[in-house]
């Protein structure tokens, strides 16, 4: 990165931490994106239901008003793997590292996971975490307009923009959380693959957009 853009970037983020501080914290209003998703109880191997309700989420709470909408589905394979998948409408979204920890995990950053989704290729964020005797491997990444942000800073960059000019977009956040041990998170990724694969096809081509980007 040169210096004129570098300092650009850094302006930008000024700019939004001094907003964060100064600006009433109002309730983020989302596009209603998720209320229109269908997501499948039964798809080839999996059986789901539809759990929302156990995040537990007060959205007048400052600190949920950034969030619009909140999914999460358990599922269950013929063979007894559960994972949950989790989609999240916001207008500005913390490090997963951050609320895992807030939460008491412990974190390990794996490498990215290269993921093919309904014709799209994605490189999903992949995490290790441990708490008592809990562990999970979690994928996740952010869109935004059909985008998938690749870092922290390219992501505060577009929310800026879309603030400034009070731009609707759809943003959303997905993850999938399975239960594994450290010894098997290989046959977990398989898992949550073969999961995201079958999920992709579920989708119409303009959901798919939002949910996994632009092929």
């Amino acid at each position: 990165m040169n210096k004129s853009k570098y300092i650009i970037v850094i302006a930008l983020l000024l700019l939004t931490v001094i907003a964060s501080f100064t600006i009433p914290v109002a309730r983020y209003v989302g596009t209603g994106f998720i209320s229109k998703l269908d997501l499948p109880e039964s798809m080839n191997n999996w059986h789901g239901k539809d759990i929302s309700s156990s995040l537990n989420l007060d959205f007048d709470k400052d600190w949920n008003k950034f969030i619009s909408e909140a999914l999460i589905y358990e599922y269950i394979n013929k063979a007894g793997n559960r994972l949950n998948f989790i989609i999240l409408d916001a207008g500005n979204f913390h490090n997963p590292k951050v609320c895992f920890t807030a939460s008491g995990f412990e974190i390990e950053a794996l490498p990215d996971t290269e993921l093919n989704i309904a014709g799209r290729s994605i490189k999903a964020k992949t995490l290790f975490t441990t708490k008592e005797n809990q562990s999970n491997l979690s994928l996740y990444w952010i869109i935004i307009d059909k985008k998938i942000s690749q870092n922290w800073v390219e992501q505060k960059i577009k929310q800026l923009y879309f603030s400034l000019f009070n731009r609707k977009r759809v943003g959303l956040m997905v993850r999938v959380d399975i239960p594994t041990e450290r010894d098997n998170m290989k046959q977990a990724l398989v898992i949550a693959t073969q999961f995201m694969n079958d999920l992709g096809s579920q989708f119409n081509n303009e959901q798919a957009s939002y949910i996994f980007g632009n092929e």
